[in-house]
Order: C-alpha cells, then sequence, then structure tokens
C-alpha cells in the first residue's frame, strides 16, 4: 500500500483564517485612511499647488507591513528625485512648444527607461520626468516646479511610513519569520508521514509536498529584504540572520532525499530491525521542527537534548543489524538505500540543531 505524502503533508486549514484576513485588510484600510486625510490636511494647510501628489504616493507607498512601506517610500523618493531633476532640465532645454516638447520627453521616457532596467528602483523615474514636462507650467520657475513636486511625494512618503509605524504596526520582521515558521511545520508533517512509511514498511511520494514546500520558503525568503530594509532604516531593532534560510534549504534538500529513499519500501527484515528506530528519530525531528517554529514565533527556549535519545537508539539499532545474518541477505541496492538513510538522518539531525543556533543569534541580533 502507497501513502501520498503530498495529500497527508499539507498544513491543516488555521482557525478562523476569513477573520484573520478580514481583520488585516480592516486595519490596512484604516491605516490607509488615516495617512490619506492626514497627508490631504496638511497639503491644504501647506497650500500646495498639486497636492494631490502627496495623497497619490500615500496610496502607492503604503503597504501590509513597516518594511515594505518604508522600501516602497523609500524606491518611490528616489525615483521621484531623478525623474523630477531630468524632467526638469528637459523644461529648462527645451523651447516651450509642442514638436520640441514632443522629441524631449520622447527622448527623457527612453533614457529613464534605459536606466530603470538597470536599476528596477527607478521605475518610475520616467513617469515622473513625464508629468513634469507635461504639467510645467509657464509661470512657474522651473526649479520650483520640480522642489514642490519632490516635497509633496517626500511629505506622502514620510506620513504613509508613520501611519504603518503608528498604527497597529505589523513588523516585516514579524511577517518573515511567522511564513518561516509555518515552513517548518509543513516539514514536520512531512516527517511525520516519512516515520509512518518506515515503521509500516510502505512506500511514501512527497513530490507535491516538497514542492509546496519550496514554493513557501521562495516567498518567505522575498519578504526578507523588506525585514532587513526595516532594520537597515532604525525602524527595528532586530534583524533576521541570513543563515536561518540557508539552513531551511539544507533540511527541505535533506527531506526531498529522504522522500527519493523511501519511494520504494525496505526489506522486510529492515522494516523489523530499523523501522521503529528510523521513524522515532523522523518523529523527534518533526518535534524538534515545530520547536524551532515556536521560537522564532515567540521567542522560546528550544531544547535542542530532545533530538539526542532517538539517534542513540537508531545508532544501537543499526550497529546490531550490521553485524547480523539479515544484513547479509539483503542485496548491495539496498544496503546503499539503508546507509543513504542512515547518513541523511544524521546530517537532517545536524542542520536542525544548526537552525537553532541561528535562531538564537537572530533573536539576541
Amino acid at each position: 500500500m502507497t501513502e501520498t505524502a503530498s495529500r497527508r503533508s499539507e498544513p491543516p486549514a488555521p482557525p478562523k483564517t476569513f477573520s484573520i484576513q478580514t481583520k488585516r485588510a480592516a486595519i490596512q484600510a484604516l491605516r490607509v485612511m488615516i495617512a490619506c486625510t492626514v497627508t490631504y490636511g496638511l497639503s491644504q494647510l501647506l497650500n500646495l499647488q498639486q497636492g494631490y501628489w502627496a495623497v497619490f504616493t500615500v496610496l502607492i507607498v503604503m503597504q501590509n507591513s513597516v518594511g515594505a512601506t518604508a522600501g516602497m517610500a523609500v524606491d518611490r523618493l528616489v525615483a521621484t528625485v531623478a525623474g523630477a531633476v531630468l524632467g526638469g532640465v528637459a523644461v529648462f532645454l527645451t523651447p516651450h512648444q509642442p514638436l520640441p516638447i514632443g522629441i524631449a520627453l520622447i527622448c527623457v521616457v527612453g533614457i529613464a527607461s534605459f536606466v530603470s532596467m538597470r536599476e528596477p528602483r527607478l521605475r518610475n523615474a520616467g513617469l515622473t520626468a513625464a508629468i513634469v514636462m507635461l504639467t510645467h507650467s509657464q509661470a512657474v520657475p522651473v526649479e520650483v516646479f520640480v522642489i514642490d513636486r519632490i516635497a509633496e511625494i517626500t511629505l506622502g512618503g514620510v506620513i504613509g511610513v508613520l501611519a504603518s509605524l503608528v498604527i497597529l504596526p505589523t513588523r516585516s520582521r514579524t511577517v518573515v519569520l511567522d511564513r518561516f515558521a509555518s515552513a517548518l511545520d509543513v516539514m514536520a508533517q512531512i516527517l511525520r508521514t516519512f516515520a509512518a512509511a518506515a515503521e509500516k514498511g510502505e512506500a511514501v511520494s512527497a513530490t507535491e509536498a516538497n514542492i509546496g514546500l519550496r514554493q513557501s520558503l521562495v516567498a518567505a525568503e522575498a519578504l526578507l529584504t523588506d525585514a532587513q530594509r526595516e532594520r537597515a532604516l532604525w525602524l527595528a531593532r532586530q534583524g533576521i540572520s541570513d543563515a536561518i534560510p540557508r539552513s531551511l534549504w539544507r533540511i527541505r534538500n535533506d527531506m526531498t532525499y529522504v522522500s527519493h529513499l523511501l519511494e520504494a519500501p525496505f526489506p522486510a527484515e529492515v522494516v523489523a530491525a530499523l523501522g521503529p528506530q528510523a521513524a522515532q528519530v523522523m518523529r523527534s525531528q518533526a518535534d524538534f521542527a515545530q520547536a524551532c517554529g515556536k521560537a522564532l514565533r515567540d521567542g522560546s527556549e528550544i531544547d535542542s537534548e530532545r533530538l539526542s535519545e532517538a539517534d542513540s537508539a537508531l545508532e544501537a539499532a543499526f550497529e546490531a543489524f550490521q553485524n547480523s545474518k539479515a544484513a547479509q541477505s539483503i542485496g548491495f541496492r539496498e544496503s546503499g538505500r539503508l546507509f543513504g538513510l542512515d547518513f541523511t538522518l544524521r546530517r537532517l539531525r545536524q542542520n536542525f540543531l544548526d537552525l537553532a543556533d541561528r535562531i538564537r543569534e537572530s533573536q539576541v541580533t
């Protein structure tokens, strides 16, 4: 009988998922509404000629975490400064006639597009330059027009970041650590599925589950940039060690290899001699994975000794099996698989211990 880990190792649906998502959406809506209100009020109070730029900036930069919002605001400001200066220079040098302006506009957006391909954070520079060129009035000096645009964008960006930081803030670091913890929960479920198959002598396939785990880690790593930027901008006290995702990838790769080894059942004599011990090792590793996930979420301690007892039992059973007649009856291929499983489980243990050390480092960073 073949168990399919891709079905059994999927994480259970979290309770009240809809209500949690609704709460997050409501909080984000509240942040955006307050930020837009403050921005609009200040633009009127300061008598900004085109204060809507500041409001537009708030709508563009406001993300669901502090780090993401800060990153978007910085990128928006850099692109605005570059685009406003480029557009202002073009306006200053170009006669105010339709044909010269059109030619200058084409050249400016071409230059901006080329630069943005080399530096993605400048992708909005061309838009800003085009708006400056097309909306500038001859009644206003070019330098004043450009400075006003930069001031309005800066106002919107600052208010957006402050709103994310003050109004029920969601830290990028918290989001990333929760994603890593969720990946560890999935790893724990896959390991328990492996344990059940090894103990019963059944074949198991975890291809789909491992693909899903890979996608989860890729998505979490993509968010890591926001957390690092959050720390770099002094918006958070603690960072996240780059070694955490590296350790998680090594664990995931080891689990993929274990999955390949268990795709076909081991001989009955191997299962009888080593199945329970190997299963216990994988269950202890599953428990350890969940303990690491809990530590990422709430900073709790990780007991590294919980892996030792099961490993010692497997080591003793493996040594006894090597000296038994049953070991001599299995073929070369099965021996290779068995040694491969033993080696990979040992390496998994070391990678889990390394992950625990990296988590501790991250908690005090």
